[in-house]
């Protein structure tokens, strides 16, 4: 009796009322039982769930659950990884002449971490991509130009010249960044004449395609008090890393695949030729060429460049390379540190906030005195206390978009 007062949808599909029905085959008892039994205990249908591995670059002490923040596919995550390597050149002029890419927290924060997430979404719940960016210490969004809170996240929607807060709508945002930033992965004559680096990192996008999406605190399925039957989404951290070890493993991988493949172009920078045993500067022009020319091909570094016939690192060689991290450390990939996530912004400090913030406090801290004993080593510690030591003296790089990231 119960069965045939409530019929059961088809696999993926949402719950709705509807006239009587009984089941006619077993498949849909059994269906109809579970989901039942879920709708019992208050949890959204399994059925209803797209599953997906995601990527984040964030500060460590903001946490690590992507609450009011983007993430990104192993290739969205690439693509903004690739692109932001030509920042040291386009922000050496400091904040202001670089724009807003040179003030982005989730590129300058001196606790930088990666997290790779299991991330499971309603399927009907897919909309408009939210950029979610860290509010400026003025309280004003450095991307959309919107007021906010100094220090916790902000998402907007809309174009360009009309933006909105949309931090509290639910859905889950997805962008394709294909469609999305396609028709700037080519350079004009005129540019290069003036400043051949800003030629250099739009191509990835050709490269690399990826997907990018945007999570609120509105659609948290976990959040205290959410609405299981309304709510969006809901992540497992999987593996949080330093980004400084992340990046001397991607910069290692390119480095070899140019000694293997390539034509030793890093090896024929001068600062390497002077100085071969000192650890890689990645903020050197000479550098920064070689990493494009190398993952790109030095054809697609020229105006009206083909990607696809440039030749360059393979997609399944750049998608190794950014996956290495993430291996368990006895292969090779980077140390995992725990990183527990604050709650979210907002929310008045009671007991509970004040000993999650302790516990992050210690997770930081425990980062910090793990590079403190590779000091010295040289590889991607070394490059690590060049990168914070760039970002305490104020210059830093910057985030491009993943304000549209």
């Amino acid at each position: 009796a119960a069965i045939a007062r409530q019929p059961a949808p088809r696999l993926g599909q949402p719950w709705t009322a509807g006239p009587p029905r009984f089941p006619t085959r077993p498949q849909d008892i059994r269906l109809e039982s579970l989901e039942s039994l879920e709708r019992t205990a208050g949890r959204p249908m399994l059925s209803s769930w797209t599953n997906l591995t995601v990527y984040h670059v964030n500060p460590l002490h903001l946490g690590v659950l992507p609450i009011n923040m983007n993430t990104a596919d192993l290739s969205g995550d690439a693509f903004f990884d690739l692109r932001s390597a030509v920042l040291p050149i386009q922000c050496a002029g400091g904040n202001a002449s670089g724009g807003y890419e040179c003030r982005n927290g989730e590129e300058v924060d001196a606790d930088l971490v990666i997290t790779r997430l299991a991330l499971s979404v309603r399927d009907s719940s897919f909309g408009e991509y939210s950029r979610c960016n860290i509010c400026g210490d003025d309280g004003v969004d450095i991307f959309s130009g919107l007021p906010c809170r100094p220090k916790t996240y902000i998402c907007s929607c809309g174009e360009w010249w009309g933006m909105r807060d949309c931090t509290n709508e639910t859905t889950v945002g997805r962008e394709d960044i294909g469609r999305a930033f396609g028709r700037w992965g080519s350079c004009r004559w005129s540019e290069w004449i003036h400043a051949p680096w800003k030629c250099w990192p739009w191509p990835v996008v050709h490269k690399t395609g990826g997907l990018w999406y945007s999570t609120t605190e509105k659609g948290h399925c976990d959040a205290p008090g959410a609405d299981t039957n309304a709510c969006t989404w809901r992540a497992t951290v999987e593996k949080v890393v330093n980004k400084s070890c992340s990046s001397g493993l991607i910069h290692a991988a390119v480095e070899a695949h140019d000694r293997e493949a390539g034509g030793g172009c890093f090896d024929g920078c001068p600062s390497r030729r002077l100085h071969p045993l000192r650890p890689r500067n990645t903020t050197d022009p000479c550098w920064i060429y070689c990493f494009y020319a190398t993952v790109l091909g030095p054809a697609a570094l020229m105006p009206g460049g083909d990607v696809a016939s440039a030749g360059g690192m393979s997609r399944a060689d750049i998608d190794a390379a950014f996956s290495a991290p993430f291996r368990p450390e006895a292969e090779g990939g980077c140390p995992a540190l725990q990183a527990p996530a604050l709650p979210p912004a907002g929310r008045q400090p009671g007991g509970v906030w004040r000993l999650r913030e302790a516990l992050a406090d210690r997770a930081y801290r425990q980062a910090r005195r793990f590079e403190a004993a590779e000091a010295g080593g040289g590889g991607w510690s070394g490059e690590r206390r060049g990168e914070q030591q760039r970002g305490e003296e104020g210059g830093g790089h910057g985030a491009w978009v993943r304000a549209v990231a």
